[in-house]
């Protein structure tokens, strides 16, 4: 697909770093690359889309590819609070972030919120470093709470990521 808009995807975690657990087990980084592989189903077609990692590895925040050059940059995770009735959907953009972050997190956001029907927790500022490292727009999802038992069955469910994974390529889509 030459001269086509390149947008990254990070599914959060992978390998010897699981990310959350829910309460029946559920892994956070399977979640993440799961969702990631179906949004690269979704528009790959439309946008080139490169994910960090195509497989079950684990890659230091530093060791991540770069996503410079690109149109847009989107990291994939799941909640987890010690409280298991904590709940809903948040997305994130650096703090100091530009204009538009702010918009891609805010597309994503409301992509998000209209598909999984989850609480809506808003878009936040955070100096997470994926968020950090990037030079292009960039954003960070919270798809639900995996600590949550009704939130992590939808996670666990194919209808709840694919749910996910068509919000977020609307949502990046809808940025582009």
């Amino acid at each position: 697909m030459s001269g086509a808009r390149i947008v990254f995807l990070d599914p959060g975690h992978g390998g010897k770093d699981p990310g959350a657990v829910g309460v029946t087990n559920l892994f956070e980084k399977d979640v993440c690359l799961n969702v990631a592989l179906a949004v690269r189903n979704l528009l790959k077609d439309k946008v080139d889309v490169r994910l960090t990692r195509t497989t079950d590895v684990f890659l230091a925040l530093n060791r991540r590819p770069a996503a410079a050059g690109s149109a847009a940059y989107v990291s994939i995770h799941c909640n987890a609070h010690t409280t298991q009735t904590a709940n809903g959907t948040e997305t994130f953009f650096r703090t100091g972030g530009t204009a538009e972050s702010r918009r891609l997190a805010e597309l994503l956001q409301r992509e998000l919120i209209e598909s999984l029907k989850r609480r809506n927790r808003g878009v936040k500022t955070a100096n997470f470093r994926v968020l950090r490292q990037g030079v292009v727009p960039s954003a960070l999802v919270e798809l639900a709470f995996i600590s949550n038992p009704e939130e992590e069955r939808i996670l666990r469910s194919s209808v709840g990521q694919q749910n996910a994974a068509e919000a977020i390529s609307k949502g990046i889509l809808a940025f582009l």
